[in-house]
């Protein structure tokens, strides 16, 4: 399952080459804030003992093993990514567990080859946005579920609604230029399924007109266990980070002055526990006929 969509290769070569070390470096922060959404969403999805699912962008596989447990052992979790240091992450973290029920594969789930009208759920958190075509790979999804099967999907909604990514993007962009078209980046984006009625189209393009549960869920999330850390993953992680990036030289000789406007921003939402900043997400459910 190791097929690659063409006009993907750019966005899996971006993850694999340069996003990987920095996503295990700051595992804790984007695990950890990702389960506060999935943790809240689970109760709406009602995966069930027994279930066969499919987790596309399952990353370190933390969800595949929650969802493990969810579905027991007469059930089975598939998870797929394209990231291989997060695929072997994930394997022996699966076999430490001894969750029998669980493998992972490398692929793209835009274009891999998955078993017809077998899966009970599809289900990916911050996983489709990333993917050149969304629809594409729900449409491969639609193809995998039985029908009466469904897609649980949790994805960011807009940037401006994400204080915890967006503000540190505006400090950056107030120092650098935005990144420019041929900037190396990991697809479409976190945020490029922000849009209730651009998501309700593109489930229905790929198969699924049934949308029973559109549900935002706000939370505050931690972006760093002091005002260094979360600096540092600013400077390194999400918009903010691919500004610094791409602007090479210039984002170096720029860093202080950015890291200076990011300490300033950051101080009033320090507790005991980290740097806490308000979140949103949208959890979607939709079921194939």
């Amino acid at each position: 399952m190791t097929e690659i969509a063409a006009d993907n290769l750019g966005f899996v070569e971006c993850w694999n080459q340069i996003l990987t070390p920095k996503w295990i470096r700051f595992r804790h922060l984007l695990s950890g804030n990702g389960k506060i959404h999935s943790d809240i969403a689970y109760a709406d999805f009602d995966i069930r003992p027994g279930d066969k699912v499919l987790d596309i962008g399952c990353g370190f596989g933390e969800t595949a093993l929650e969802i493990s447990q969810m579905v027991g052992p007469t059930g089975e979790v598939v998870g797929i990514d394209c990231t291989d240091a997060f695929l072997e992450i994930a394997n022996q973290e699966r076999d430490a567990a001894g969750a029998a029920n669980v493998r992972y594969e490398v692929g793209d789930a835009q274009v891999c080859d998955l078993p017809e009208s077998y899966f009970d759920v599809v289900y990916s958190r911050f996983g489709v946005m990333f993917f050149e075509s969304a629809v594409r790979a729900l449409r491969n999804a639609n193809r995998a579920l039985k029908p009466g099967g469904r897609v649980c999907l949790i994805v960011w909604r807009s940037l401006a609604d994400n204080p915890c990514w967006g503000a540190a993007k505006e400090i950056a962009l107030r120092h650098l230029p935005p990144p420019g078209d041929n900037a190396a980046t990991c697809g479409p984006g976190p945020f490029s399924m922000a849009s209730e009625e651009t998501d309700r189209a593109m489930l229905e393009a790929a198969g699924f007109p049934e949308v029973e549960l559109f549900k935002r869920i706000d939370a505050d999330v931690c972006i760093g266990r002091g005002i260094e850390e979360a600096i540092d993953y600013q400077i390194l992680v999400g918009p903010s980070g691919e500004i610094v990036r791409e602007a090479g030289e210039e984002g170096q000789r720029k860093l202080p002055a950015i890291r200076q406007d990011l300490r300033e921003l950051m101080e009033p939402y320090l507790r005991a526990e980290g740097v806490f900043m308000p979140s949103s997400t949208w959890a979607i459910m939709a079921r194939k006929p």
